[in-house]
């Protein structure tokens, strides 16, 4: 996304940003209500258009609401966005008119001297598309009348904007390279105030994401883009998840979980960020259901490692032994004691993140899995489940990756116990790895001799 010209949406409060950034990516994205300071972070997204692909940007409201330090971080994370930016989309609301905050944003991206585009939003009617008019007192060009919310006057819109980029001297790319690796998608997922903004700040190296001790302080999911020893990672940062039923749970934190939940299911890794100092809870073995479920690989990570008080060479073997207790099924997942504040373990979150997917998308051949299916049988048995007949294991085969999936066929009134199964998982384990990815066994039952 780096050599794609940038194009940020800017403007007050509650002007309809987050619903024209939805708009022009086709996709809902960010969160949008009518509650002003909805969007915090900066979200990135490709929108293309007239075969011009080019990099969106949506911000958070450039007027402070209260003393909040949110408040101030969400205007700061804004500026990031016009200082990088190669354009402005200047989003102004036609319903409520020119206001105090729009003629003052209007001085200062003057000042700014990048090429600007003025956004007449929420022109619903003939009737508003009169006032555009007058939003000429901010001494820009014609303002663009456009409803985001039903799309009238996007295409026009994005005409311009093509317009505006092809004059830009600047030599970028207008068009993404195709890329050849694959993007290893990674979800930073946890309960709220428990370091997840924090570890992907601290990985990045700068303050990308918004940093609060108030609950739930990131609410759109952030797709943020890293290399790592030539490997391209994608870092979403999620909302912290909580017990649905709790009372102050808002329409906010419902949309922000269900992203959470989405981005799980899309990964190729969960981090689980857990804070050491605080006992594990219900919400760290929902979040780890939903990923062993989704067949993603893991990583635990116990945050906050710097803030327990005199440690000793025992301590990491206590903790292991307490976070391998509450999940007793979830056992090949590493466990890393780290600090975001500290930078403590930061690049081995990075290498496990390497090394996991490697594992997700390893290759076992045939004739390896026949020598082991061979030393389990000689090792133990295989055990009857609830059929008819004693069982008896013709292949064990691997079936695909990411996640790695194994079948192995039996007959077809025979049953296999459970119990072997995780025997049979337990050994693949131990002869080929797979740390950090579940592994799915599929049994396959058949009357027909030639299939075996």
């Amino acid at each position: 996304m780096a050599s794609l010209y940038k194009i940020a949406i800017v403007g007050r409060v509650n002007v309809g940003k987050s619903t024209l950034f939805n708009r022009l990516i086709s996709d809902q994205k960010a969160i949008t209500s009518h509650v002003a300071g909805t969007t915090r972070d900066r979200n990135y997204a490709v929108c293309s258009w007239k075969d011009m692909d080019f990099s969106l940007i949506d911000t958070g409201g450039l007027e402070r609401q209260s003393d909040d330090d949110i408040d101030e971080q969400i205007i700061k994370q804004a500026q990031i966005a016009i200082k990088e930016a190669d354009l402005l989309l200047f989003v102004v609301d036609t319903k409520t008119g020119i206001m105090p905050a729009d003629l003052e944003l209007a001085k200062e991206f003057r000042k700014n001297k990048k090429p600007i585009i003025l956004v007449a939003n929420k022109t619903d009617n003939n009737k508003l598309r009169q006032h555009t008019a007058d939003f000429y007192k901010l001494n820009f060009d014609k303002p663009w009348p456009i409803s985001a919310i039903n799309g009238v006057g996007t295409g026009d819109l994005l005409d311009e904007v093509v317009v505006r980029l092809k004059k830009l001297k600047k030599k970028k790319r207008l068009k993404e390279a195709p890329v050849d690796e694959k993007i290893v998608r990674v979800a930073i997922v946890g309960k709220p105030n428990v370091g997840k903004s924090s570890i992907i700040n601290a990985i990045l190296g700068e303050q990308r994401v918004i940093v609060s001790a108030t609950a739930h302080t990131t609410r759109d999911s952030q797709d943020i883009e890293f290399i790592f020893e030539g490997q391209k990672i994608l870092f979403v940062d999620t909302a912290g998840m909580r017990r649905r039923s709790k009372k102050s749970a808002d329409a906010f934190e419902k949309q922000s979980v269900d992203q959470s939940v989405e981005s799980i299911k899309k990964a190729d890794i969960a981090i689980l960020v857990t804070d050491v100092n605080k006992k594990l809870s219900w919400q760290d073995k929902h979040l780890l259901d939903e990923a062993d479920e989704a067949g993603v690989g893991l990583i635990i990570l116990a945050n906050k490692w710097d803030m327990i008080p005199d440690k000793t060479t025992d301590t990491v073997k206590e903790f292991e032994m307490y976070y391998k207790r509450f999940f007793p099924f979830i056992k090949w997942a590493p466990l890393i004691f780290s600090s975001a504040t500290k930078k403590i373990r930061i690049k081995k979150i990075l290498d496990s993140v390497v090394s996991i997917y490697a594992e997700k998308n390893k290759v076992i051949s045939e004739n390896a899995l026949d020598k082991l299916l061979k030393s389990i049988v000689k090792k133990h048995k295989p055990s009857r489940g609830k059929g008819t007949k004693h069982p008896y294991i013709y292949s064990l085969k691997q079936l695909r990756t990411n996640p790695p999936i194994f079948t192995i066929k039996i007959d077809f009134k025979a049953d296999l116990h459970d119990s072997y199964l995780r025997f049979i998982e337990n050994n693949l384990r131990y002869k080929f790895g797979f740390e950090g990815t579940p592994i799915h066994i599929r049994v396959l039952k058949s009357q027909n001799t030639k299939d075996r």
